[in-house]
């Protein structure tokens, strides 16, 4: 004859099980979107660095232009950026400076849309353009742009020649 009084219920082993699948079932979408997030991040950081780095050579070619245009040498006022830290230069007013010890964070207008030295607030890329002479008529231009956000400290950099025309 059978008891009428079965237990019913989950046993701590059943529980725990059913607890584990529960967190698996959890924890493997907030991974992944943890993770998703983390790329979209470096993607979009990745693509402003390019561009950064980009503008760099562009605005040290701009300046080279403007010498030989106004009858200058071509590489005159460029040689803080042959020293080792560097220099910046600054897209509104093609601006060039030294760096010290590090290079100033530039700084995102929003209402110009624009990273420069002057005005908006502080962004976390800096940049840092080195030149180095290999013949009297060709330099060696680099730009680089160091930025750290909350997955670490990242760099990128591009260079190309620039030469006397």
């Amino acid at each position: 004859m059978k008891n009428k009084k079965q237990k019913q219920g989950f046993s701590l082993l059943e529980t725990t099980i059913a607890v584990a699948i529960l967190v698996a079932a959890i924890v493997g979408p907030l991974s992944l979107s943890s993770q998703s997030i983390k790329t979209a991040s470096l993607a979009r950081n990745n693509t402003i660095v390019t561009n950064l780095a980009q503008e760099g050579l562009e605005l040290i070619r701009n300046y080279r232009s403007n010498n030989v245009l106004e009858g200058r040498s071509w590489t005159a006022g460029m040689n803080t950026c042959s020293s080792a830290n560097g220099c910046r230069i600054d897209a509104v007013d093609l601006d060039i400076r030294n760096c010290t010890a590090t290079c100033d964070l530039l700084k995102f207008d929003t209402d110009l849309h624009v990273y420069n030295y002057d005005t908006g607030s502080d962004s976390i890329f800096t940049r840092v353009i080195r030149l180095q002479d290999i013949t009297p008529d060709e330099v060696k231009v680099t730009s680089l742009v160091t930025w750290s956000d909350r997955f670490g400290s990242h760099s990128f950099d591009i260079s190309t020649s620039m030469f006397n025309w």
